[in-house]
């Protein structure tokens, strides 16, 4: 899936701050705008980069389940819910 050009803004943002040292970093956007397909991207370099794994958490159970279908969408990664 290829991403727009605000959500590839935001996948640098955050690593580009991750570089800069901070740890902690907050996207915010408006529903419907992609943020699981931005935070899919940002966890499969995150992965890439560091040979690990990535914990999403979610206070719904339906929630996981379509993240589990965006990520796979967004990026062929499997995931375990």
């Amino acid at each position: 899936m290829e991403l727009r050009d605000y959500q590839f803004e935001a996948v640098e943002r955050v690593l580009n701050d991750w570089e800069c040292g901070y740890s902690k970093c907050l996207v915010v956007m408006a529903t419907g705008l992609g943020k699981t397909v931005v935070f899919s991207h940002i966890a499969m370099i995150r992965a890439m980069r560091h040979g690990g794994r990535v914990l999403i958490l979610a206070h719904r159970d339906k929630l996981l389940k379509q993240a589990e279908v965006k990520i796979y969408l967004a990026t062929v990664l499997r995931c375990n819910v």
